[in-house]
């Protein structure tokens, strides 16, 4: 049943949004084809059991990595293995460098799945939330994510950002059949973690920004209460900013909600726009050449926030030629948002070096996607702008 009231959207608790559907003043027909959510601080493993029970009498693949295994994988397994599931754990062990959602670990997860295969678990965050969600579209096996670290936004997301051939790419999935949030086991993630879920979280300004330029300059389809709900989450997790290096309960909460209601927004909007402008773009390219380079690169949310900084302070110095009534943020606000919980504000700090930067600059944007990168080089003025900020950060 469409419910034409959308500001009910707003007073949804997470719990209560899978399954919504309303028509939009947009003029979609939006839908949370998300089956179940649970962020709770208990409880949150019987509800992983009645979610799994229809498919006891498959054979389930619960996959994880070295790290995950240790968080909540193990206890994840003893659970299925009491409660007389079938099922096959998989374990991807430690390599040169952190694992990477490419061509080899989509393929043995591939080649770990059974023909029996009912249901892929994962327990997890990022990369192996892409995996498999690459792999559940792709054999139309459903599958559910036990989150391990409020990192980034992609929990709830329907595309993955996979490494193909050495690019960066999105490809196209589907939304998990649930997520489980346990806010218990999210405040014991490393805290360089929690600082790139809020790293992603801070990157929303400057992405909801790029959504409103890409209207005007180039006629994109645009939604004014998708673009509520994101600043709505967004608000709520900088409001409790203080909170998140004591690993207060609360802050912890509102964090793991903005990364999980910015990945429905994705699949409300259909496409990347309500999480994803120009700082992404920065990040993503980073990303690649330290792939390409055989080196290990940031992770990927503490790379968004440095990329907010940056395209924060490209704002300032584009203001005259950017549309009135756009909105992003200054460099200030987002440098101090940043500086309390602790982390990186200049790309120097992650390991980029000067030349990488201005190549970044120069080259990150992406012409199917309009953002204030593509603006700055269609008026004649990222080069110039992009060397103000290389010394401005390199000196």
């Amino acid at each position: 049943m469409i419910n034409t009231e959308e500001n009910s959207i707003f007073s949804k608790t997470f719990e209560e949004m899978p399954g919504t559907v309303f028509k939009c003043s947009c003029g979609k027909v939006h839908r949370v084809d998300i089956e179940k959510v649970f962020v709770r601080n208990n409880g949150v493993m019987d509800e992983l059991v009645n979610t799994l029970e229809p498919y006891r009498e498959g054979n389930l693949l619960v996959v994880s990595d070295h790290n995950t295994y240790k968080a909540s994988g193990e206890a994840v397994v003893k659970l299925l293995a009491d409660q007389g599931f079938r099922f096959k754990s998989f374990v991807f062990e430690p390599g040169k460098h952190d694992l990477l959602p490419d061509e080899g670990t989509t393929g043995r997860v591939l080649i770990e799945m059974e023909q029996d295969t009912s249901f892929i678990l994962v327990v997890g965050s990022g990369v192996l939330n892409d995996i498999a969600r690459v792999v559940s579209y792709r054999t139309h096996k459903p599958y559910a994510i036990f989150a391990t670290a409020p990192s980034m936004d992609g929990y709830a997301s329907v595309t993955s950002s996979m490494i193909v051939n050495g690019k960066k790419v999105s490809i196209p999935g589907k939304y998990p059949i649930a997520i489980f949030a346990d806010i218990s086991v999210l405040r014991a993630a490393p805290m360089i973690m929690i600082q790139a879920g809020f790293g992603d979280v801070l990157g929303k300004l400057i992405a909801l920004a790029d959504w409103q330029l890409a209207k005007v300059m180039d006629g994109e389809y645009y939604c004014e209460t998708i673009a509520r709900l994101v600043q709505k989450a967004v608000d709520n997790c900088i409001e409790s900013t203080e909170g998140l290096l004591a690993r207060e309960e609360e802050a912890i909460a509102h964090l793991i909600e903005a990364l999980l209601l910015t990945g429905i927004c994705i699949g409300l909007a259909g496409n990347t726009r309500p999480a994803s402008g120009t700082e992404h773009q920065l990040a993503n390219y980073w990303d690649v050449k330290f792939v390409e380079a055989d080196q290990e690169h940031p992770l990927h949310g503490n790379s968004v926030g440095v990329g907010t900084v940056i395209s924060a302070s490209l704002h300032e110095l584009a203001v005259d030629i950017i549309p009135a009534g756009i909105s992003y943020p200054s460099s200030k606000y987002v440098i101090d948002a940043l500086e309390r919980v602790e982390t990186c504000t200049n790309p120097k700090d992650l390991g980029i070096s000067r030349e990488m930067f201005l190549d970044s600059m120069l080259n990150a944007r992406n012409r199917k996607k309009y953002t204030l990168l593509q603006l700055c080089h269609d008026e004649g003025k990222l080069t110039e702008y992009a060397e103000m900020l290389a010394r401005s950060f390199y000196g």
